[in-house]
């Protein structure tokens, strides 16, 4: 189910490939390959040690092998598991859910025709025909730009320029930079008309997909799985990832959450099933300009870095949702934030870690007891 956004206005909804068994060789491009996945029953959490988690009987009496593949996109890790079909089709399903995956990716980048790249160029000449993949997703990116009223959407590419996250290295930016910059990222810069398939960006604009773009791309991933068939899966993009299914175990798919600063082991293990779950964090790839760590995310309406949530963490039913809702949140921070969750249906799951990230953070859950249970 497409989460819904209801607001006073009414609601608005929201290379080569090898491939091999879970348990023996990984699937892999051959650009930045990560390391192998580890042994059957193993969730590995970067920088931790592994979590072992015996699996059942039932599990191990599978009749099809599990099916993983590895790789790296969007700058991250990339994971993509089926589990329960025959071998061949397993592989099928694998290798056009990455094409679907790398084929966002580019959208997103600037890199494919019909992309973000063209659109930007094209700031003030009028409507321009898109990819319906990125129609779609500059839809709903959009959406939430309206929901949050500003603070997270996807017209923040003049803001993240000047404060240099194209990998300019520049220092603190000048304040009436940022000041034109934030007022650029308003939600009226651009217009997105799915029927006839064309965006159209106002002048001096400049469209950026980051906190969308990997949850989106995790959602397509698992709807061509599911075409196929597979009904056990996991997708994940770094910190966000959708599984449906029982997983290994029967249980759901074992997550182990990140260790954040001021703890001394992980934050907590949860069984996902059913569900997507992103982690918006501020710490653990900060931005340093001028020698000060900021956090990565920018509120758009103020055009300044996020203050006083170390990280969110969102579950919801679409990786797209969680994604956008736990940089949205992170934004707003958990008083304003809990009052906007009041219009999504169906509510998330959410956990703010409040604090600077020099000492253990404050949890302020909203529903996440929730987490555990049937969507």
């Amino acid at each position: 189910m497409i989460l819904r956004i209801v607001i006073a206005l009414g609601s608005i909804a929201l290379g080569s490939i090898v491939l091999g068994p879970w348990a023996g060789s990984a699937w892999s491009q051959e650009r930045e390959m990560p390391p192998a996945p580890a042994p059957e029953g193993i969730v590995r959490t970067p920088g931790q040690a592994p979590r072992v988690e015996a699996p059942t009987p039932e599990a191990a009496a599978l009749e099809h092998p599990a099916r993983r593949g590895t790789l790296r996109a969007f700058g991250e890790p990339v994971v993509v598991e089926v589990r329960g079909l025959p071998t061949p089709a397993a592989d099928a399903a694998l290798r056009e859910a990455v094409t679907e995956l790398l084929a966002v990716e580019a959208l997103a980048d600037g890199s494919a025709a019909g992309g973000l790249g063209a659109l930007n160029a094209a700031a003030g000449a009028g409507a321009r025909p898109v990819d319906p993949r990125l129609g779609e997703l500059l839809a709903r990116a959009l959406s939430f730009c309206t929901w949050s009223r500003g603070a997270h959407g996807p017209l923040g590419g003049r803001l993240y320029q000047a404060w240099g996250f194209d990998g300019g290295g520049r220092g603190l930016p000048p304040p009436e930079e940022v000041r034109q910059a934030a007022g650029a990222a308003s939600c009226d810069g651009l217009a997105v008309d799915a029927a006839a398939g064309t965006a159209s960006l106002a002048p001096g604009r400049r469209l950026d997909l980051r906190g969308f773009a990997r949850g989106y791309a995790v959602d397509r991933a698992v709807e061509v799985l599911r075409r196929h068939g597979a009904e056990d899966v996991l997708v994940e993009i770094g910190g966000v990832r959708r599984a449906a299914g029982g997983g290994p175990a029967g249980r759901g798919w074992p997550i182990v959450l990140p260790v954040f600063p001021g703890m001394e082991r992980p934050l907590d293990r949860v069984d996902l099933r059913d569900r997507a779950l992103a982690v918006a964090s501020t710490v653990h790839r900060p931005l340093f300009v001028g020698g000060d760590r900021l956090a990565p995310w920018l509120d758009q309406r103020s055009g300044r870095p996020a203050e006083g949530v170390v990280a969110t963490l969102v579950a919801s039913q679409q990786a797209l949702d969680a994604e956008a809702l736990a940089v949205a949140l992170t934004v707003l921070g958990n008083r304003e934030g809990v009052l906007r969750l009041s219009g999504l249906e169906p509510p998330p799951s959410v956990l703010w870690l409040l604090g600077d990230g020099d000492g253990q953070p404050l949890e302020a859950p909203y529903r996440w007891s929730g987490l555990d249970e049937a969507p």
